[in-house]
């Protein structure tokens, strides 16, 4: 079995966040897309050849004008392409998926006769356009994987979000096309079983995997913090600043806590800063850091009382989306605090800190209840958890179901 893997991984040497001028999207999609290759190989006599594109911001808010197809190897053995294209609104997404099916096509065609799976790692327009171009040149022989982490559209990652006229009318073309490409797909790779009807599949094979966790190279293992001399509590955000996802009901929440000795620290990006803003001119319990590193978050997490995600359940995209950061969470060692969505699979339960309500004194009741818990129970409640993540959702375990599937795919075929 010979496997295509379309990715948009960002590869760390290239330093991409430093050199943007506005924030870098796609780190959280490069962190699963990174595990999920990781544990494929394993799965593997040997590993998947990968064409990635480098999907940075558009010429001038990156630098970069021209990207150069290079050749490239994600692991010893490999034989991977970052793909080509030229940074400019509109020709990016033509010439992105031109040189990707140029190259999808030259593999395909060194395989001879042989079953080939082209994975497209989530619903990116150019590498979906691309891929299906080439199920409709060859037919039986190349088999289509959807890795889909989201659903496109209104369903996800628009709300609270600030677009022009021309801006909305072309992300509804984009994801009328996704929509209309992922019908010509074989099989699928879900977070959750809703997705299958929202892309309206139900009826072809699919899988579900929530997550999948590897420890970052900067991760220190098993690090825990002893409690602080001056009894301060902090709780830590790091994600989307936006209403949607809380961050009102977060910010509500903490600041009917009367205690001076709790902290609230926010890190990240959106459409509701000037909210946070708001709150911390008023409460100086509250600091906002703006968009931090990678690094810098695992940092705050190590260095807080409690992590928290203030995401309610009452959303239709809560549904169709499993949130990265509950994984990461979870893997910290910290007791993590949330609220149960729809897309949580069961077995979660014995491991978020789940407030009883979604209320903002719910929440408040919460993170006052655990982090006024003794610092040797937080200690375990979070170890519990991190053991959880470590070994049951490793690459390894968490893509056997993929592997199985193209197999099935392939000899079905």
């Amino acid at each position: 079995m010979n496997i295509a893997y379309c990715s948009l991984l960002l590869p760390e040497e290239k330093k991409l966040s430093e050199r943007t001028k506005k924030r870098l999207v796609g780190i959280s999609v490069h962190k699963v897309t990174k595990a999920e290759i990781e544990g494929i190989d394993a799965n593997l006599e040997k590993p998947v050849t990968i064409f990635n594109i480098i999907n940075t911001l558009n010429y001038p808010h990156f630098p970069t004008l021209m990207f150069k197809t290079e050749k490239w190897s994600h692991t010893c053995g490999a034989s991977d392409i970052h793909i080509g294209y030229i940074n400019l609104f509109g020709i990016k997404y033509i010439t992105q998926a031109h040189n990707l099916y140029k190259r999808l096509n030259a593999w395909v065609k060194s395989k001879k006769k042989e079953k080939c799976v082209v994975c497209v790692h989530e619903s990116y327009y150019p590498a979906m356009k691309a891929a299906y171009k080439l199920k409709k040149k060859y037919k039986e022989q190349v088999v289509l994987c959807l890795n889909a982490g989201d659903i496109p559209g209104k369903t996800y990652g628009v709300y609270g979000s600030k677009k022009n006229l021309k801006q909305k009318l072309i992300e509804k073309f984009v994801c009328e096309k996704i929509m209309e490409l992922a019908k010509g797909f074989d099989c699928f790779v879900f977070v959750t079983k809703n997705m299958a009807e929202a892309y309206d599949v139900q009826d072809k094979p699919f899988v579900v995997v929530e997550c999948v966790y590897s420890e970052p190279e900067y991760a220190l293992e098993n690090q825990v913090n002893p409690e602080r001399e001056d009894n301060t509590k902090v709780i830590f955000y790091a994600g989307a600043i936006r209403e949607d996802y809380g961050i009102g009901h977060l910010l509500r929440a903490f600041s009917s806590i009367k205690d001076k000795n709790y902290r609230l620290i926010i890190a990240g990006g959106g459409a509701a800063e000037a909210l946070v803003e708001e709150y911390a001119e008023k409460d100086s319990r509250i600091k906002f850091m703006g968009f931090i590193s990678p690094q810098e978050v695992y940092r705050q997490q190590q260095n807080a009382t409690v992590l928290i995600s203030p995401r309610l359940s009452n959303l239709e995209f809560v549904k169709y989306s499993f949130p990265s950061k509950s994984v990461d969470s979870l893997a910290s060692g910290k007791p993590y605090i949330a609220h149960k969505l729809p897309c949580d699979p069961e077995e979660y339960a014995d491991y978020i800190q789940y407030a009883d309500d979604e209320s903002d004194d719910g929440l408040k009741n919460k993170i006052i209840e655990v982090c006024e818990l003794p610092e040797e129970v937080r200690a375990e409640i979070g170890q519990r958890a991190r053991r959880f993540i470590i070994e049951e959702k490793t690459p390894k375990k968490m893509t056997e179901e993929i592997v199985s599937l193209w197999l099935h795919m392939c000899e079905e075929c």
